[in-house]
């Protein structure tokens, strides 16, 4: 498996870009930096990386662009997102010592366009949304059969979501500009022929998207924002996302190590007495369609893992509770290979990717190693 500790960061510039737009003109933008470290977790710390060390380094390297002309920064490179993005990358690259590994770069313009840098390439990132209504009816099941599989989601009058898109696509790319008026407050059953006679669960819609922008690498569609499927163009496969929460204390110490040594490496974590989280968990599976139910994995039974996972760290003390933790810091790292080794056990080789959020802007991702999956 593979490991990976992502952690957010800010910067805000000023830059004028080529071109009569609006974007030739000098004006400026926050920005969001998402940096993914991986390597192997350290027995006696439970970290990929001390969190203080990522932070001293990338603030080092931010110190070059936050609060500057983004154009005198760069010099002759254009400061599109792409290009600000792989400058970043760049400059942080030297900062990590075998057998860490610069994992990703995501750049986020607030209110505009995003771009990744990974180990297998780069892609821009375009966003989109649209609300419309559809029922979950798989056509080659009896009634009886579709209603014990979805419930009230077979309605036949039908329900609604705000969708919420994101696309990968080749750098300089862009979607056509009426690509969401065609699914914007639609009924997706009726009004969209390529969706008519099949069951429209968020897999059809995400294949469509991409059969729409034959460039986009993939397409992701969030039906809530606890629940995305995705579509895989290369690959021809589908990924599923489902996003679950649970609440517990823990404090951050390895009595192997020196009290100054614990405090460096936790920081606030090592205080004397315990704090706690509301984790966010993702769970990613693979699959193929079911040609009877046309969905990629059954979500009802992920759902009943997760609640038996789950439940036996929710409104826990992890360290005094959870066997797992009374030796090893229950650091989000040890969390996420915790998870990683329970859902492996129950869900198989459909398991592609666990991600932990202890708070927004940090989180920590576990990997099958034959396959690296992006949560930019």
């Amino acid at each position: 498996m593979r490991l990976t500790t992502l952690q957010w960061f800010e910067f805000s510039a000023a830059h004028q870009l080529r071109g009569e737009g609006l974007e030739s003109r000098l004006h400026g933008h926050n920005f969001v930096v998402w940096v993914g470290v991986s390597g192997p977790t350290q027995p006696a710390t439970g970290r990929v990386i001390p969190l203080a060390d990522l932070t001293t380094a990338v603030n080092g390297t931010l110190a070059r662009y936050d609060h500057r002309h983004l154009n005198m920064t760069l010099g002759d490179v254009e400061p599109t997102p792409t290009n600000v993005a792989r400058a970043l990358g760049s400059d942080l690259q030297p900062a990590r010592a075998a057998p860490l590994a610069l994992d990703s770069i995501t750049l986020l313009e607030e209110g505009g366009p995003g771009f990744a840098v990974t180990s297998t390439g780069a892609a821009a990132i375009v966003t989109g949304e649209f609300s419309a209504a559809h029922r979950t009816h798989a056509p080659r099941l009896s009634d009886a059969e579709n209603l014990a599989l979805y419930g009230i989601c077979n309605n036949p009058a039908g329900h609604g979501h705000n969708y919420r898109a994101d696309l990968h696509l080749p750098p300089g790319a862009a979607v056509p500009h009426d690509l969401w008026a065609e699914f914007d407050h639609k009924n997706l059953s009726a009004d969209i022929p390529d969706l008519r006679g099949r069951n429209v669960v968020t897999e059809a819609i995400a294949k469509l998207v991409a059969q729409r922008v034959p460039q986009a690498r993939r397409v992701r569609i969030w039906e809530t924002a606890a629940f995305f499927a995705e579509y895989d163009a290369a690959e021809a496969r589908y990924r599923l996302g489902r996003r679950y929460r649970f609440n517990a204390a823990h404090r951050l110490h390895n009595p192997r190590l020196t009290p100054e040594e614990n405090r460096r490496l936790y920081g606030p974590c090592h205080s004397p007495d315990p704090h706690g989280h509301t984790y966010l968990v993702e769970i990613t599976v693979a699959g193929v369609l079911d040609p009877r139910t046309e969905t990629a994995y059954d979500l009802g039974q992920l759902d009943q893992r997760a609640g038996d996972i789950l439940s036996a760290l929710d409104y826990t003390d992890l360290d005094g509770e959870v066997a797992a933790f009374r030796d090893d810091p229950s650091t989000g790292e040890n969390i996420a290979a915790y998870l990683w080794s329970r859902f492996a056990d129950q869900v198989g080789r459909a398991l592609e990717a666990v991600s932990v959020w202890e708070t927004a802007g940090r989180a920590f991702r576990v990997e099958a190693a034959h396959k690296a999956v992006r949560l930019e």
